[in-house]
């Protein structure tokens, strides 16, 4: 794959894992915690070998972070409902995730 298409995948990926992270973490229903921890194991597996696939240079990581951070908007609010959660949570997330990866 090319990588403009690696970096849509792995902005899809990453949207998956941050919602979940958060979603374990505010979760009102206990019993959903095991399968949300397991997904957020899945996903990170995942995102950790696509971004290992190419060199990232700032313009990418700057565009990565802006992307993040709307899609996990949108996924959580119409998904997500039950779910409440700070912009400063969701950019620490984002944030700790790139620097973590890159």
């Amino acid at each position: 794959m090319g990588k403009n298409r690696d970096r849509e995948s792995l902005i899809r990926l990453m949207v998956n894992t941050i919602v979940h992270e958060l979603v374990l973490k505010n979760t009102n229903r206990p019993e959903s915690k095991h399968f949300i921890d397991a997904e957020i194991i899945e996903y990170g597996g995942q995102t950790e070998k696509m971004a290992e696939s190419h060199s990232w240079n700032q313009y990418d990581k700057k565009y990565l972070r802006e992307k993040l951070l709307k899609n996990i908007k949108e996924k959580i609010k119409n998904k997500y409902l039950d779910v409440t959660f700070s912009i400063k949570d969701v950019e620490k997330l984002v944030d700790n995730k790139i620097n973590e990866l890159f």
